[in-house]
């Protein structure tokens, strides 16, 4: 069944261990999580892509629900396509209603889960002023989890936010991207393409 609030976004996505989330709902899942996402969050996704649940906004956990079916839940969805990039506009900007000096509401305020998932949109941004935002924000959270259970999702996040800025750094935009973009690669690129190192295959 079709899902229709901000409510259901987050237990989906949040709820439970975040261990077992880690490595079998946020990152590698199986093709069943794939249908799931896809039969419960299609048509919410789709209205997000749109410009709507405008109201959703006003609301810190609608806000945050919105990040997933903007920056997370395209990604499964139209992999491979340039639609599963389509929202990373609208996510960024709700992002920072969370962050820096102009935010509504405060990221920390957020449980553990979802705040990997509010700074995901500046990891995923290819501007080197998001990516050195992201590497500090991740830096912070690797700090404020040091010594819990959850340590080592932590940390994990702050290095893959650290290739992702490598890749930012050194290409100015992601080249795992170009072709669903239809952008041609450069000569270096291609090269990168040919024989990619593995800490940059995600």
């Amino acid at each position: 069944m079709a899902c229709t609030t901000w409510t259901e976004v987050i237990s989906y996505w949040c709820d439970g261990d975040a261990g077992f989330n880690m490595k079998n709902k946020w990152f590698g899942a199986p093709p069943s999580v794939d249908e799931e996402i896809r039969t419960k969050f299609s048509d919410l996704v789709e209205k997000a892509l749109n410009n709507e649940l405008l109201d959703w906004e006003d609301d810190p956990d609608g806000a945050f629900a919105l990040l997933v079916l903007l920056d997370q839940f395209p990604r499964t969805l139209f992999k491979g396509t340039a639609k599963a990039f389509a929202g990373e506009a609208r996510a960024l900007r709700i992002a920072k209603m969370f962050i820096g000096p102009n935010a509504k509401w405060n990221h920390k305020d957020r449980s553990f889960a979802e705040k990997q998932f509010v700074y995901l949109p500046l990891e995923h941004h290819e501007n080197k002023e998001s990516q050195e935002l992201s590497v500090k924000l991740y830096e912070e959270f690797v700090e404020d989890y040091k010594g819990t259970e959850n340590e080592w999702i932590a940390a994990a996040c702050l290095k893959y936010a650290i290739v992702h800025k490598e890749l930012i750094d050194q290409f100015g935009r992601y080249p795992h991207r170009n072709a669903a973009l239809g952008r041609t690669n450069t000569t270096e690129e291609e090269e990168f393409l040919a024989n990619i190192p593995a800490k940059y295959r995600f």
